[in-house]
């Protein structure tokens, strides 16, 4: 089993795998709770527009990615919803408008080389050692913000009536949360792709809370989900001969309705 991590390529994968699996199953977990899991799914669309704008000008694709995810996600957070137009139907105005302006940019540049397919899908097997520092840096302030700001977060997230009566401001603390967010998925996109990257802000926040029964133990299932499920990914691709990304993804779909099978009988 070890062997396979013999070559630098594939150490470099399993630090890439364990920091995105790590950072955006956590914060996950958030968009899960507040019924908002396709925000994970703009932002990504979102940065992936901003890096295929970037290749259409020949720049590099991180700042126009970061900054496309980062300007949606304030957009989206500052947007007051009324009861015509709930916040869904926002999200899914947003998901529309980035995918379709992916596909044009893309369609304009005539792009559709190994750089498009690594933008939309990514290459775990193809990340460099300043990829996995990045990777690497970005889970550790992911990591960080959610630790010491975690008690805002829950209690805006869970109970924000509460939180108002409390005098915290759900709106700030909400905005905050979409901001770090954007930058988890930007930075993620860039290297592991924009399907892989919605799979683990949303799947292993799901298994988590269909089989954890306390607040502390769904993050650190779906933290435990998103870096084992990924990790394996990589073994089944290096075994297999398959996708490290799609492994990975199938992987971790599989492991929801098995964690809503072990909740279950554990609950029984």
């Amino acid at each position: 089993m070890f062997s396979m991590f013999e070559p630098m390529f594939m150490r470099l994968a399993l630090v890439a795998a364990i920091s995105a699996g790590a950072s955006l199953s956590v914060i996950g977990v958030y968009l899960v709770t507040r019924r908002v899991v396709f925000l994970g799914l703009v932002l990504a669309n979102a940065a992936t527009a901003g890096g295929a704008l970037a290749h259409l000008f020949g720049w590099q694709p991180e700042i126009p990615s970061v900054g496309a995810a980062l300007v949606t996600a304030v957009g989206l957070g500052s947007i007051s919803t009324s009861q015509r137009v709930p916040n869904e139907s926002i999200i899914g105005w947003a998901y529309a408008t980035a995918s379709s302006a992916t596909v044009l940019i893309l369609a304009y540049a005539a792009a559709a080389d190994a750089d498009t397919m690594h933008l939309l899908f990514g290459n775990l097997l193809a990340v460099s050692a300043g990829h996995a520092v990045v990777l690497s840096g970005m889970a550790a302030v992911t990591i960080a913000v959610h630790v010491l700001f975690t008690q805002r977060f829950l209690l805006a997230t869970f109970d924000p009536e509460a939180a108002i009566v409390a005098g915290v401001s759900t709106h700030r603390w909400m905005l905050l949360l979409n901001l770090l967010v954007g930058v988890a998925t930007a930075t993620a996109v860039q290297h592991i792709g924009a399907l892989l990257t919605f799979a683990l802000l949303t799947l292993p926040a799901m298994g988590a809370l269909l089989l954890a029964t306390s607040v502390r133990a769904v993050f650190a299932t779906a933290a435990g989900l998103g870096m084992g499920l990924s990790c394996l990914g990589l073994a089944a691709s290096f075994y297999l001969d398959l996708p490290a990304g799609p492994a990975a993804v199938a992987l971790l779909a599989a492991g929801v309705p098995l964690a809503a099978i072990a909740g279950q009988q554990r609950r029984g």
